[in-house]
């Protein structure tokens, strides 16, 4: 007798009602439900959550204020403004951890113009700031910015359900959800800031690319680089993807130049103060004004940039071993034939590539910058894998 069978459950399920049982739970329609189920609910636990303890965070302040900035030029009106918005929804703690937590909370709160100063680097979100401004009059700015992070959010979580839906591998949710979790899903839809909005368009994209249907994905790319420009990222990493794996490459080389194109033009447009100067900011050394900032380059100053990106990611972050795992199950999976095809290899290759070339080009350590590219890497191998945990033979690749 085994272990097993001496426990009480044991016991119970070697009857033969216990038996039976355990063989109608284990068949495929219970357990795809059950995996559709476990999503679902999950997908509606993460943006309720999202939307009754909504994160009010440094970002979120300074995208409201940027929402404002079409109907003032004043700084000190601008702030009051902005301040009087958060101040009616936020806590008591919440509004300390924004005004006094830090030295550069506290001058942001006591110093109007430099507060203004700080608006550029949120400008280039055009999309976003366009969107949030448009939903305005129906929920407000506070409410609204929060609804941004949640409705993707539930996108994000029905278009993964739809996609292992069609690929025949629902039972896939219980690899694909924890992972998505440990990739900053809860936590980005509590935030209020454009990632999420990002990871819907961009994960949308891949699912139309997934299908074949180029055109429409390089479109959904394109408008990616109006809620993230840095987004282009991933549209060269495509691109790259498409030369080595002899895909078509016409459209997705028409679209990194089109989004290359509105980059620049996003950029001056929104007074984007440069590549270099916003590095220093965000991973060297932070600024009080970002008013005619034009710091020297630096050798030095980028390494320790690179540097503390590296540390802080390994230490505090999850990207850097689900990329990991992520590309050995890629390899997996393709040593026993369950990848076969060049569009779903390349895709694969163009989000681990991807991965490192976003931190390459901005070196921060946050997991929320890296989910697009995890999110779509664990997508694609649940539906290349297919998991299958009852009792009938899984159908072949």
């Amino acid at each position: 007798m085994s272990s097993t069978d001496q426990t009480m459950i044991g016991r119970v399920l070697s009857t033969g009602a216990g038996e039976g049982l355990l063989q109608r739970l284990l068949r495929r329609a219970m357990l795809d439900r059950a995996g559709a189920l476990f999503l679902l609910l999950s997908v509606l636990a993460v943006a309720a959550h999202g939307w009754f303890k909504p994160d009010y965070n440094w970002d979120m302040v300074a995208y409201i204020a940027t929402a404002l900035e079409n109907r003032t030029d004043n700084a000190e009106q601008l702030h009051a403004q902005t301040w009087s918005l958060i101040d009616a929804g936020a806590s008591e703690a919440q509004q300390y951890h924004l005004k006094q937590s830090n030295p550069y909370n506290l001058n942001q709160w006591e110093n109007p113009q430099d507060f203004q100063s700080q608006l550029s680097m949120y400008r280039v979100k055009v999309a976003y700031i366009g969107v949030l401004r448009m939903i305005e009059p129906l929920t407000g700015l506070v409410s609204g910015s929060i609804l941004l992070s949640v409705l993707p959010s539930l996108g994000v979580g029905l278009l993964c359900f739809y996609w292992l839906w069609r690929a025949e591998a629902l039972q896939g949710s219980f690899f694909l959800l924890p992972v998505l979790l440990l990739a900053d899903y809860s936590r980005m839809t509590s935030a209020v800031v454009p990632d999420m909005l990002l990871a819907f368009v961009s994960l949308a994209a891949l699912y139309a690319l997934w299908r074949g249907r180029e055109w429409l994905g390089c479109l959904l790319l394109f408008v990616s680089v109006f809620v993230r420009p840095d987004n282009i990222i991933l549209i060269f990493a495509l691109l790259i993807a498409a030369l080595l794996f002899s895909r078509r490459v016409i459209p997705i080389a028409l679209t990194f130049l089109a989004a290359f194109a509105a980059c620049i033009f996003i950029s001056k447009a929104g007074g984007h103060p440069g590549w270099w100067a916003h590095f220093y900011f965000s991973c060297v050394e932070i600024q009080n004004s970002m008013a005619g900032f034009d710091p020297a380059f630096s050798l030095i100053a980028m390494v320790k940039g690179y540097a503390r990106g590296v540390v802080v990611s390994l230490q505090h972050n999850d990207w850097p071993a689900l990329l990991a795992l992520l590309t050995a199950g890629w390899a997996l999976l393709c040593r026993s034939g369950r990848i076969d095809t060049g569009r779903e290899n390349g895709l694969i290759f163009a989000l681990a590539i991807g991965t490192l070339g976003k931190f390459a080009s901005f070196p921060l350590p946050d997991d929320r910058f890296y989910f697009v590219f995890i999110a779509g890497m664990a997508v694609l191998l649940a539906v290349a894998w297919r998991p299958r945990f009852d009792n009938s033979a899984p159908r072949s690749a």
